[in-house]
């Protein structure tokens, strides 16, 4: 008697369980076509786009994006991680969360980048974020009053990293000072400060650039504002511990008498 013994076919459990696949994903989607043609049941589809976290030309921009993307696609099955990488790709982004909110809506929550300072360069005027990323050119839609560099020895990748630090930490501890800023310079000195009706420099100090600036708010308000002579001072310099130094107007040289 020979053994009734069948060949190996290695191929076959791959078969079953594609075919298994298949037929549950044929009977979900006519369970799913069924319920949303005669029952009333919403398919798992995109049919609205959320954003959150910008205004104006900027929501519109993303929202045209992501709808032009993901419109009509499978909820569940939709490609997120494009969809990130092209809004992500945005200099203005900093942050994005995608949520999907079934049965048909995907959630969008942005974070933009703040501008902490302008940059003035020859081919136009541009606002640099909090992180150091140059961002959009300045227009009407983004003309807020923040500090900016103007000075191109202050413009190298090195002068504008430390002057970022410094805007961000002066916005962080001393909003009062910040706001009235209306240039800032990198020197030998360390960082520099030019605020509205005062000519004179304001030097900072290179560790803690909110040294001394209560002090000198103070000064400033209760007798530097009321000096005939503000406009000679020579420096304001908060560098020193428990001390704002202020560089008094040279003496007029006494004119020379005729014949010496």
């Amino acid at each position: 008697m020979l053994p009734r013994t069948r060949p190996k076919r290695p191929w076959l459990p791959w078969a079953r369980a594609g075919i298994t696949v298949a037929v549950l994903g044929g009977v979900a989607w006519g369970v799913m076509e069924f319920g949303a043609r005669y029952l009333g049941l919403q398919k798992l589809t995109i049919e609205q786009v959320n954003v959150s976290g910008c205004r104006g030309e900027r929501h519109a921009e993303i929202q045209a994006l992501a709808e032009g993307l993901v419109l009509g696609k499978p909820l569940f099955w939709v490609d997120a991680e494009d969809l990130r990488a092209r809004i992500e790709a945005k200099r203005w982004v900093r942050s994005l969360q995608i949520r999907k909110d079934p049965p048909d809506r995907l959630s969008l929550v942005l974070e933009e980048r703040n501008p902490v300072l302008w940059l003035v360069r020859s081919n136009g005027v541009f606002l640099v974020s909090d992180d150091g990323i140059l961002l959009d050119r300045v227009n009407q839609a983004n003309l807020n009053p923040i500090p900016v560099v103007v000075d191109p020895a202050s413009q190298t990748d090195q002068g504008l990293a430390r002057l970022v630090s410094v805007a961000r930490a002066l916005r962080e501890k001393q909003q009062g000072f910040y706001d009235r800023v209306t240039e800032l310079r990198w020197s030998q000195k360390g960082p520099v400060a030019y605020i509205e009706g005062l000519p004179a420099p304001i030097y900072l100090s290179r560790q803690d650039v909110t040294k001394n600036v209560p002090n000198f708010q103070g000064l400033f308000v209760d007798r530097l504002s009321q000096r005939p002579d503000l406009a000679r001072l020579r420096y304001i310099d908060l560098r020193w511990d428990e001390e704002v130094a202020v560089g008094e107007p040279e003496e007029d040289p006494v004119p020379a008498k005729p014949g010496r």
